[in-house]
């Protein structure tokens, strides 16, 4: 938001508590030309009061002091590994200021009876947890879920299940399986290898990888989103390969993500140095860049970090995404259905939310950032 936004809040905030002057009230008529939202409001200030108590209400009941020592422990964590990382409290504050001004101003009105829908429909939706099914080398599945506390053996290879992931655990002579650990819609899982290697895949994701590393090198495969923290062993390189890309470290960790459109892959490096391979093409990149590939060439920027780490720590993060993406994370996350009814364009937004909050908050959330309405109807999220 400029501060052109903030001047348009501050003169509807007069407008609705009837302090407003004659210039004043000229001044918020010619920013009709620009927001022309800000017509609904100076005919009917009634109605629109109405809308802002209910909004402020669900603000309110917030925990704000919760939530802001949310985001400065996460300034705090990101600064002691990168000194030149985006200041996460003037992200938050913006954050704030454009879901609550933003909320007043640039939204279209929503009628009594669709909010209450929403929240009905929204009682029967829940945020993802961890689960996930993991198949043996013999074929057989076994469905893991925040409950599972188990030992498993397939040949000479132990998997320990236990709080909410799998800890494999090798000997000498070991045989050698190949595993599939896949997390649907709604789920979330994380494993640690019989290397040492952390992995946390996200929502509709999947990783195909040996129950013992025995080769000259480390080869996983992977679909969708995962967060690795590879096991540093500079004689056996780590290689990651999805969709004809080819990503190797030694020991560093990054986030490679195929839930893109027109079938690109993004790799984030938060820690280390990776080499990326793809169509006889191979560039190296270092902590702090990201790597985009999936489309015949290699294309190289500086990373938004917290793009890659923060879902993996319980957030939804927005930053200059385009409604298309936003909405798939929420689709993959609480198993919803999305149906647009708008012409979105290319508009891109910012702001965030934790992605154990409920759908209704979300959606409340989405409302104010882009102004379009956003709803639930049975398990679909409608963007009107």
């Amino acid at each position: 938001m400029d501060s052109t936004h903030f001047r348009a809040a501050e003169l509807i905030s007069l407008f609705v508590q009837m302090q407003i002057s004659e210039a004043e009230l000229q001044e918020l008529k010619n920013m009709i030309t620009d927001f022309p939202e800000l017509e609904n409001w100076l005919n009917d200030r009634g109605l629109k009061m109405d809308e802002v108590e209910e909004r402020l209400n669900y603000y309110h009941n917030l925990d704000k002091e919760v939530e802001w020592k949310l985001v400065l422990n996460k300034l705090e964590r990101r600064e002691s590994k990168r000194n030149n990382l985006k200041n996460w409290w003037a992200v938050a504050a913006s954050i704030l200021l454009a879901v609550i001004f933003g909320g007043l101003i640039f939204r279209y009105g929503t009628e009594r009876k669709s909010i209450a829908h929403t929240a009905l429909a929204a009682q029967k939706i829940s945020p993802g947890k961890n689960m996930a099914v993991l198949t043996l080398s013999d074929g057989s599945k076994v469905l893991l879920d925040e409950n599972s506390s188990q030992t498993i053996a397939d040949g000479k290879t132990s998997l320990h299940i236990h709080n909410n992931d799998i800890a494999y655990s090798t000997g000498p002579d070991q045989e050698v399986h190949i595993h599939k650990l896949e997390v649907p819609r709604g789920g979330t899982y994380h494993i640690q290898l019989a290397d040492g290697t952390k992995v946390w895949l996200n929502a509709e994701s999947e990783l195909e990888f040996p129950s013992a590393f025995t080769g000259k090198e480390r080869i996983v495969s992977m679909k969708g989103e995962v967060y690795f923290e590879v096991a540093k062993d500079h004689i056996h390189p780590f290689k990651v390969r999805v969709n004809g890309t080819e990503v190797e470290a030694v020991g560093t960790a990054f986030n490679i993500n195929t839930h893109l459109a027109g079938k690109r892959i993004k790799t984030i490096l938060t820690e280390g140095r990776i080499k990326v391979r793809e169509s006889g093409q191979s560039k190296i990149i270092d902590a702090g860049y990201e790597i985009t590939s999936g489309q015949g060439d290699l294309q190289v920027k500086l990373a938004d970090l917290e793009e890659a780490l923060s879902w993996k720590d319980g957030y939804f993060y927005f930053d200059r995404k385009n409604l298309t993406d936003i909405l798939g994370e929420v689709s993959r996350w609480y198993k919803v259905d999305i149906d647009v009814q708008v012409k979105s364009g290319n508009d891109r937004y910012r702001g965030g939310i934790r992605r154990s909050e409920s759908i209704e908050a979300v959606c409340k959330v989405l409302s104010d950032l882009t102004g379009y309405r956003c709803v639930i109807e049975k398990n679909k999220l409608i963007v009107k």
